[in-house]
């Protein structure tokens, strides 16, 4: 009957500490590619999600002014803050400001201009979104006119695209 005896393992080699740590790194910075990627995706869908909320939030005041004949306010809507139209606005609502003279800003979030009455999504860094449409994406709520049945155009407003806000 053969004996085995215990003999003490030598544990790693520096060839094989160095072959693991380079693995372990490799599949780090994979991951955290993967998880960039991620974030941006969800902030482009928090986004879009933040801009069908104000859309609706506006249409339910147009609703609102049609109905009670106040045909007027329209136009006042117009100009105004499109976020003061959400019960409470987003966590990345970072407030009003003019944009030419705005540096960079810390953090992601949506921000007012209230002299060119346009709404824009800042990031810190200049980055894309995962679609890679566009940069900074900027809103702006329109007032439109749309021929009705009898021949008398009925006034809506709109939370429309205007275009990319090129630089900050």
């Amino acid at each position: 009957m053969a004996r085995f005896t215990h003999r003490p393992g030598r544990g790693f080699t520096l060839l094989e500490f160095a072959i693991v740590v380079a693995v372990t790194a490799a599949l780090s910075a994979v991951l955290l590619y993967r998880l960039d990627d991620c974030r941006r995706a969800a902030e482009e869908a928090a986004t879009r999600q933040t801009v069908a909320a104000l859309r609706t939030a506006l249409q339910v005041e147009v609703a609102r002014a049609l109905a009670q004949g106040r045909t007027d306010t329209l136009a006042t809507l117009a100009t105004q803050n499109p976020m003061r139209l959400l019960a409470r606005p987003p966590a990345d609502y970072l407030g009003e400001f003019v944009l030419s003279g705005q540096g960079r800003v810390a953090r992601n979030g949506w921000v007012f201009d209230p002299r060119d009455k346009i709404l824009v999504y800042l990031t810190p860094e200049r980055e894309r979104f995962a679609s890679g449409k566009s940069e900074l994406p900027t809103f702006k709520v329109e007032l439109t006119r749309n021929p009705a049945n009898a021949g008398t155009p009925t006034m809506t407003l709109a939370l429309n695209e205007v275009g990319v806000q090129g630089a900050r």
